[in-house]
């Protein structure tokens, strides 16, 4: 207070001078505050200015709680639905307990610590979902409004500071899981699939997040950026359309950071409650503290998420199941809005994160070097000893093509791992036929020979083989499978 009972008003020159960063640029902080100043009938609004008068010329300044806070027209709004039904998701990991109530909820996660997902249907009278197996996709992506590119550039300059070209940023618990059907899939190095069945029961899945919000600046002491853990769900595995859509906003600390910030904010809390004056009480300001997190349902189910894996490999780029065919579309900018780096693939290729399409020729020396050819010490080319091929073992996985009677397009069977029962999980996620109700799976081959199939066929003499699928109904709710093998075209 000045002597005289005025209130002291901010001296923006005074400011800027104690609160110029390293490179004497003016912070975002109060960048943000210079933004947020808005006109009333030609004078500022004093809720949202420094030193701001209101319209009868006294003048005040924001409360303490405030300051620090991002304005309205700062903050990232995203439309939201509330809903007591459908499809509900939870991270096991309590809420920050600092969060105003008209801002997002927040979790404070460690780096590199696995948490459980919990994944919940309620059933929806006027919106039910038509099929028993649905599929999630588990993803990490900045919260902040980014361009594709701009997103990409981020985890490439993360991805460069690894020191393995094979680390993820976002990894699961294949062990521990629970509820799931068939296999985890490694959508791309920032999300997961994983399938359930949200009538018979819930699902749950630990994930770890490998990367810290402060890991995409070179910068010391920069602010990290808040992420989000998103989860699309597909009532039809094989579509294409988003059935609905969850995100929960946290952050990631290193060294049990998590813990310390929590530890921080409930002594701030505390604090806040002994010096609490005023009509309404702080409490009622911030969200309730709860021991895990509940993510909230959005609006918008257009908008494709980007996916990012290194350029080698280019095939992750691709997200659900609206071209799975052996005939690559001729334009493929508008059917798959889920292409990593929003350009068309030079040559067709298969929707499958283990399958490596063919190098794109950039230059005269990468096609040189596709051509088998190879630089000599006297300048001249010669052939190579050996290049070896960057496909993944098929002791890892298997890939089938089939199509039954009255299909044209052949579509391809993931089968991971090469087994009856990878077989089997992979018919239940593309047919919806339950691996319950498979009584036998046969192979006729060329020679006419049918043959029961187990591990060892599928291992050693199935990958890539095309086949046609037909289903013979024996009893009700049990089948049996023949594949017969097709001439290759």
């Amino acid at each position: 207070q000045q002597p005289h009972g005025g209130t002291k008003s901010f001296d923006y020159t005074e400011l800027s001078g104690t609160l110029l960063d390293s490179n004497g640029g003016i912070p975002v902080s109060v960048n943000s505050i210079q933004r947020g100043a808005v006109s009333v009938h030609g004078q500022n609004s004093p809720t949202t200015s420094l030193g701001g008068s209101t319209p009868n010329g006294a003048t005040r300044s924001r409360p303490w709680h405030d300051f620090g806070r991002q304005n309205d027209a700062d903050k990232i709004q995203i439309p939201k639905i509330f809903c007591n039904v459908g499809f509900r998701y939870h991270l096991e990991s309590p809420i920050s307990s600092s969060q105003r109530r008209e801002d997002d909820r927040i979790t404070y996660i460690n780096k590199g610590q696995f948490y459980g997902i919990t994944l919940e249907y309620v059933p929806d009278p006027d919106k039910p979902i038509k099929n028993t197996t649905v599929k999630s996709v588990i993803m990490l992506i900045f919260r902040e409004e980014k361009s594709p590119d701009d997103e990409i550039k981020a985890w490439q300059f993360w991805h460069s500071r690894q020191h393995s070209v094979k680390q993820r940023i976002l990894d699961a618990d294949t062990k521990n899981s629970v509820g799931l059907v068939g296999c985890i899939e490694e959508v791309s190095h920032n999300a997961i699939a994983v399938y359930w069945n949200p009538l018979e029961s819930s699902a749950k899945i630990n994930i770890a997040v490998q990367c810290l919000s402060t890991d995409f600046s070179s910068q010391k002491g920069v602010k990290g950026l808040p992420l989000h853990i998103q989860i699309d769900t597909f009532e039809d595995p094989r579509d294409a359309q988003v059935f609905h859509r969850g995100y929960c906003q946290i952050k990631v600390f290193c060294d049990k950071g998590a813990e310390r910030k929590t530890r921080d904010e409930e002594r701030r809390a505390a604090k806040r409650k002994m010096t609490a004056t005023g009509r309404k009480k702080l409490d009622e300001l911030y969200h309730p503290v709860t021991d895990r997190s509940e993510f909230y349902t959005m609006q918008d189910l257009q908008k494709p998420p980007v996916l990012f894996s290194p350029a080698d490999d280019m095939e992750k780029s691709f997200y659900g199941h609206e071209t799975d065919s052996l005939t690559g579309a001729p334009d493929l900018k508008g059917t798959s809005p889920f292409l990593l780096h929003g350009q068309k693939v030079a040559a067709p290729t298969l929707k499958f994160h283990n399958h490596f399409p063919p190098d794109v020729q950039t230059d005269k020396k990468d096609h040189l070097l596709d051509q088998g050819l190879v630089p000599s010490a006297m300048g001249d080319y010669v052939p190579p000893l050996k290049r070896g091929r960057m496909t993944p073992p098929t002791s890892e996985r298997v890939m089938l093509f089939v199509r039954q009677e009255n299909e044209d397009i052949y579509t391809p069977l993931h089968v991971v791992p090469p087994t009856t029962i990878g077989l089997l999980n992979a018919i239940e996620s593309k047919y919806k036929i339950s691996t319950a109700s498979i009584n036998n799976i046969y192979r006729t081959n060329k020679k006419g020979i049918t043959a029961k199939i187990d591990d060892d066929m599928i291992s050693y003499y199935c990958n890539e083989d095309i086949f046609l699928l037909e289903v013979q109904q024996i009893e009700d709710d049990l089948y049996d499978i023949t594949l017969t093998e097709l001439p290759n075209h």
